[in-house]
């Protein structure tokens, strides 16, 4: 759901260091505000990431002069970058302000960045991240599986446990998961465009793994069918073909090297079988790979 535009006002910073945090980066509590409590003239903007989690009460959350509806379950993932203050429009609200610096996170994450998902947000060195994102930090109906987590988060952070700092960064790590999985759903039911550039991404970087409709499918949080659809709609070949074009256009750059057999760049560029493979190219190239290598090798002594 988008925001709408608001106006803008004095910001202030807050360092995290000295306002929030000790030696361990995360901190999390309830509060309770009321109208007065807030200047909507003013924004806040901070060194750290923050998550609002709101409990009861209804408004509007104001981020980077756009508003977003606020009532209970909401959640936001607010950027170090993001200027941001709240509209409360019932007595009072309450929330969860859940904070913690990205070093909390990054080791854990590291294995799930790339440059379309989710993760992808947390590793930019706290540089705004595009407009686009705003849509995936904001979930309007969160669900009974991040109030839960959240309520382990405080219960950690409160008790203090044995190895309570540990179970905190895996419990936070949970949280950002489910997230991402709520917002992915939400943005790529909403934005196709951005579903089909996922999936034209996944075969780019991916195309020598075995990519199957299912597992691209099950990536953007849509149906098998509606994403065939969709990608045809922008690239007027099916995902199979964009697939295949990919492969062969990989194995015509590398028989450029003698050092790879014919057999070698086949399954180098994600084909298993062969056979296939000869007849793919030759469909697309009119001959077979040994003559198409023996071709540039001629272009390639002519003066």
């Amino acid at each position: 759901m988008s925001g709408n535009n608001t106006g803008g006002g004095r910001k202030l910073f807050f360092p995290a260091r000295k306002f929030f945090f000790s030696e361990f980066p995360f901190s999390i509590r309830r509060m309770r505000h009321t109208p007065d409590d807030y200047d909507e003239s003013v924004r806040c903007r901070r060194e750290f990431w923050k998550i609002i989690y709101v409990i009861s009460g209804h408004g509007k959350k104001i981020i980077n002069e756009r508003s977003y509806p606020l009532e209970p379950g909401s959640l936001f993932v607010i950027h170090p970058d993001d200027a941001t203050t709240f509209r409360i429009e019932s007595e009072a609200i309450e929330i969860y302000n859940i904070l913690f610096m990205p070093e909390l996170i990054s080791t854990g994450l590291n294995e799930l960045k790339n440059d379309f998902d989710f993760f992808s947000i947390f590793g930019r060195d706290f540089h705004s991240p595009d407009p686009s994102y705003r849509e995936l930090l904001y979930v309007l109906d969160s669900g009974r599986e991040t109030g839960s987590l959240i309520n382990k988060l405080e219960k950690e952070y409160r008790q203090e446990a044995p190895n309570y700092r540990n179970m905190i960064k895996l419990y936070l790590q949970a949280l950002l998961i489910n997230i991402s999985r709520l917002s992915a759903g939400k943005i790529a039911r909403k934005r196709k465009d951005g579903a089909v550039q996922y999936i034209e991404h996944l075969i780019n970087e991916h195309f020598r793994e075995d990519l199957t409709l299912e597992l691209l499918a099950e990536k953007v949080g849509i149906s098998g069918s509606h994403l065939c659809r969709i990608f045809k709609e922008h690239y007027h070949c099916t995902i199979t073909e964009r697939l295949l074009e990919r492969r062969l256009s990989c194995a015509a750059a590398m028989l450029r090297n003698d050092a790879l057999t014919v057999t070698e760049i086949c399954f180098e560029c994600g084909f298993n079988n062969l056979s296939y493979f000869y007849r793919a190219f030759n469909n697309k190239f009119g001959m077979p790979p040994r003559k198409f290598r023996k071709n540039l090798h001629c272009i390639d002594i002519l003066p």
